[in-house]
């Protein structure tokens, strides 16, 4: 198998025509390499990873009976993204509905999978993190981890404690700055 840099130079050594050619039989190849270099050079597609990971975390069908969320479809949709190298604030938004989508099942259905519960651990820290990591705005961010709290509040029960302990590892310090 060629590695990257001979294959560079032998698509960089084709007339401009060959090279169309080709990249058009590449966005050809797969609805994720459409998809990427949608996002990539175009910047757009962004929208589509948020709604898909808000259809894949949905925790009940349209005609409301439980619906198991599939892990490896949500890991999918992130990976992808992060792949496409998506705005780090769609990135977070995703890991928020991500981790919403997890904490409702476990709510509403009172419990689930133990990957579950560690997954909704894993996609606060993520959102946690990218959230401080984007901020701009030292009041907003406050506002934006004062809803957190309110949200994990609303959801607070003995199977969730040490989402506790995260989130005031994480944004306590950034919630008690003055």
């Amino acid at each position: 198998m060629a590695t990257l840099r001979e294959i560079k130079k032998e698509f960089f050594s084709l007339p401009q025509k060959e090279q169309e050619i080709i990249l058009k039989e590449i966005y050809g190849f797969s609805k994720d390499v459409k998809e990427f270099l949608n996002v990539r050079l175009l910047g757009d597609g962004e929208e589509k990873f948020i709604e898909e990971i808000k259809k894949a975390t949905e925790s009940e069908t349209a005609k409301g009976t439980p619906k198991m969320i599939k892990v490896i479809n949500v890991n999918s949709i992130l990976n992808k993204a992060k792949k496409s190298n998506v705005k780090k604030d769609t990135l977070c938004t995703m890991e928020w509905h991500a981790f919403d989508g997890y904490m409702t099942f476990l709510n509403d259905y009172g419990g689930g999978p133990d990957s579950y519960e560690n997954k909704v651990y894993d996609h606060l820290k993520n959102y946690l993190v990218l959230l401080i990591e984007i901020s701009n705005d030292k009041q907003n961010l406050k506002e934006e981890l004062l809803g957190v709290e309110n949200y994990l509040s609303q959801h607070s029960n003995m199977y969730n404690d040490h989402l506790w302990e995260l989130f005031e590892n994480i944004a306590a310090e950034h919630i008690h700055r003055n």
